[in-house]
């Protein structure tokens, strides 16, 4: 190993927001250590599609009895020798499974053993001890350096038998994702420490959470969690026993109505584990053919229960068929509205729901649930249905004012409480899913799709929904500016509704998207790039303006000992990198505030609204247009965040203004999915 390379790595760089760190306040220390620790959950973002290819690895083998070897040495051994005696107590995982080796032994685990991670063939030696399998067994290698020689000697090992390997390092390039003996490399980059090289801070935290990732994934992958219950519980203690009838009564409609002693007999008849114990109650076969049942599924709870009949049970539901529910699946978030013919509305709310992933640009705006995306950038189907569905319950929880349901009274509330469904989710249009997704969810909510009490559209599709109730239904335009841009134009259908006809626009960031968040905050970006350019050239003077200061605050951008801003390496650093297109919208909220007093915010909103309405309101309203409608006959429909703000809608009406363009009316609309509820309930 080259020691004289060691301060080349990210683990040994020099953090300039802390070099004056000795001689800060406590307060300050605090709070610029507590400020980098934020870059450490991003620094794993980019890690995601490989660390879910190792769990998927993991999990083949591990349900076959294969045992996970972690080793590291110091910090990184302790953590894996912490993850590896976590999973038996939380899973009821045989402890034979998951072994933790720490380089000098375990007296290592509580005072450091010099020189031991050094020995390379100590490394080798330990797993040779170990007797591997390799079609079964998997090494996890931890080194933030990603050179530590006892590492590389078991994960060398290994590699020559054919177990699986995985490594997981804190710098790139490295000695052991050059070595070709990791199957998984798994590299978050979370930058120099807040001590020069003091790797238990932020590269122990980046650590800490790929091997919760690694060992959770793992274990919910092979069945050992129902929903996000632990169902493989053994009730051990009291503890356990209490928590295990508490599962017993959320999870199964017959235990809920079952006395404690009664649970602690069910428990007891099914040797205490709370999964065969729920599947004994829901299915009322006997204990035998449950394990049975278990056991053809992979011991995976939910295939289990499809998989045998059960006895029907009579649920008593107060909402059948008497709301109305829209959801407005985004790619921020999942917003779904109750409404009941008194127009009493409750809200729920989860995770993102684009259908489409942006992949060139590396966004995948909702990574705890991707598990895979297609070459076409679709995205995870399961995890958007899950979110969806999630938000549905959400706000049906809340219009039974925080009811306790099970999960099987769930299902049928679901399928009983609605008579119109309308479900709009972000990207329906690119990924073309319309068609394999309505007949899917349609009978989740217990309606057919082929009908109008079901609508599946895109979430652009609500926003007519919620024009003024005429009863000429006159023509509506949606103009829409959010992180992206689009307009579309639409006209009434007796049995359809509002269909649309026309759209302008809504090429997606790459392309174009004038006047959204992520174009105004890249304009403003590229002019406060193009302000440092010229200082640094020398063909500037003056100190940087109100707008390029902000610019600089908001992407908290770090400042050399030079006092010199080298923004552009910090955007494109691989540690913003899964969060670029967000992080560059970001600086839009900034530039709208600084748009009512600094002339230079100003004039990039206003160039990019009149880029907006060149590329979408103007072609819509060209007379030439094949869908060509009168403004003066039309609704329009503002809509998406930039439109909330004030600065911003007062810039556009003004050049909707200058343009002659008057529309019949000009609506603004908040929150899509409440007023499209609203208006479906009056239908």
């Amino acid at each position: 190993m080259d020691l004289g390379s060691l301060a080349n790595l990210q683990t040994e760089g020099v953090n300039p927001r802390t070099v004056t760190i000795d001689r800060m306040s406590t307060l300050e220390m605090c709070s610029v250590i507590n400020a980098d620790d934020h870059c450490v959950a991003e620094s794993v973002a980019p890690c995601l599609p490989v660390i879910a290819g190792a769990i998927d690895g993991l999990a083949q083998r591990v349900r076959r009895g294969g045992r996970v070897i972690y080793v590291g040495a110091g910090t990184s051994g302790r953590l894996g020798i912490l993850d590896a005696s976590e999973i038996p107590p939380t899973f009821a995982a045989s402890r034979e499974q998951f072994v933790g080796l720490i380089a000098g032994g375990d007296a290592a685990i509580r005072q450091a053993q010099e020189g031991a991670e050094d020995n390379e063939q100590a490394g080798g030696d330990e797993m040779k001890h170990l007797n591997l399998d390799p079609k079964l067994d998997s090494i996890i290698g931890i080194a933030s350096s990603g050179r530590t020689p006892y590492v590389m000697g078991c994960l060398a090992f290994g590699k020559s038998l054919g177990c699986l390997t995985i490594g997981v390092v804190c710098t790139e390039p490295s000695v052991m994702g050059l070595s070709g003996n990791v199957d998984y490399l798994i590299a978050p980059l979370p930058g120099p420490e807040v001590v020069t090289g003091s790797t238990r801070l932020k590269a122990g935290t980046a650590t800490k959470l790929v091997l919760n990732m690694l060992s959770t994934g793992t274990m919910i992958r092979t069945g050992k969690t129902y929903g996000n219950m632990m169902v493989d519980l053994q009730a051990s203690n009291l503890k356990l026993k209490q928590r295990s009838k508490n599962i017993l009564k959320r999870l199964s409609t017959v235990c809920a109505a079952l006395s404690d002693s009664e649970m602690d007999t069910l428990l007891v008849k099914c040797d205490r584990s709370v999964k065969l114990a729920i599947l004994v109650a829901e299915t009322g076969k006997s204990v035998e053919d449950c394990k049975k049942h278990l056991q053809s599924a992979g011991g995976i709870l939910s295939k289990a229960l499809d998989g045998v009949a059960q006895p029907a049970r009579p649920v008593v539901n107060k909402l059948t068929k008497k709301l109305v529910l829209c959801v407005d699946g985004g790619g921020t978030k999942c917003a779904a509205v109750v409404c009941d013919a008194s127009g009493n509305t409750s809200h729920g709310y989860s995770g993102p729901s684009n259908l489409y992933v942006d992949v060139l640009s590396g966004n995948v705006e909702w990574p705890g649930l991707i598990q895979s995306v297609r070459t076409d950038g679709i995205s995870n189907v399961d995890g958007v249905v899950a979110n969806l569905i999630n938000a549905t319950k959400s706000a049906l929880n809340e219009h039974l004012h925080g009811e306790e349901l099970t999960e099987s009274v769930w299902r049928q509330c679901l399928q009983t409480s609605f008579r119109s469904v309308w479900i709009g989710l972000a990207g329906l249009d690119r990924a073309g899913l319309q068609a394999e997704l309505a007949p899917k969810l349609s009978e989740m909510f217990g309606l057919d799709h082929t009908t109008t009490d079901f609508r599946l559209t895109s979430d652009v599709d609500l926003l007519p929904g919620t024009a003024s109730q005429q009863e000429e239904h006159p023509p509506v335009v949606v103009l829409i500016a959010g992180t992206g841009s689009v307009a579309m134009r639409y006209t009434w259908n007796q049995s359809q509704g509002y269909v649309r006809v026309a759209r302008a626009g809504g090429w997606g960031h790459l392309l174009g998207d004038e006047g959204g968040g992520y174009s105004i905050g890249r304009e403003s970006i590229k002019h406060t790039l193009t302000v440092l350019e010229e200082r640094t050239l020398g063909l500037r003077d003056q100190d940087l303006g109100e707008l390029e200061l902000a610019v600089v605050k908001q992407l908290d951008c770090p400042v050399t000992e030079d006092g010199s801003i080298d923004l552009l390496t910090d955007i494109l650093s691989r540690q913003h990198t899964s969060h670029i297109k967000a992080r560059i919208a970001g600086v839009a909220e900034t530039v709208l505030k600084l748009a009512v007093k600094d002339h230079a915010a100003k004039a990039i909103v206003t160039d990019q609204i009149t880029c907006f309405l060149n590329k979408t309101l103007d072609r819509l309203n060209d007379r030439k247009c094949r869908t060509f409608t009168p403004a003066e006959e039309s609704e329009l429909v503002l809509a998406g965040g930039l439109m909330k703000n004030e600065e911003y809608q007062a810039l556009l009406r003004q050049q909707l203004g200058q343009r002659g363009l008057r529309f019949r009316e000009v609506r603004v609309v908040e929150d899509v999915a409440e007023a499209a509820a609203t208006c479906l309930a009056l239908n």
